[in-house]
């Protein structure tokens, strides 16, 4: 399987947009402990694609579903 690390060219128009700037939980902020180290290190960049064909095989009527990961270009 060939490794293309180029960015995908996505058409962000063809997405609505959302307001995630609320929360169904209300105001809620996550617990941090008192004594956690601070973070080290830069941030980094995670991306999931996910692909599946339902009853794909031919013979079988199999489903197939596929899926990677990237942190940052890395698979």
């Amino acid at each position: 399987m060939p490794y293309d690390p180029t960015e995908p060219e996505i058409d962000e128009a063809l997405f609505e947009r959302q307001d995630w700037t609320q929360s169904i939980y209300g105001d809620v902020k996550e617990e941090m402990p008192p004594n956690m180290p601070q973070a080290l290190g830069r941030g980094f960049r995670m991306r999931t694609y996910v692909d599946s064909d339902h009853a794909g095989e031919s013979l079988t009527r199999r489903s197939r579903t596929g899926f990677i990961t990237f942190l940052n270009r890395a698979p």
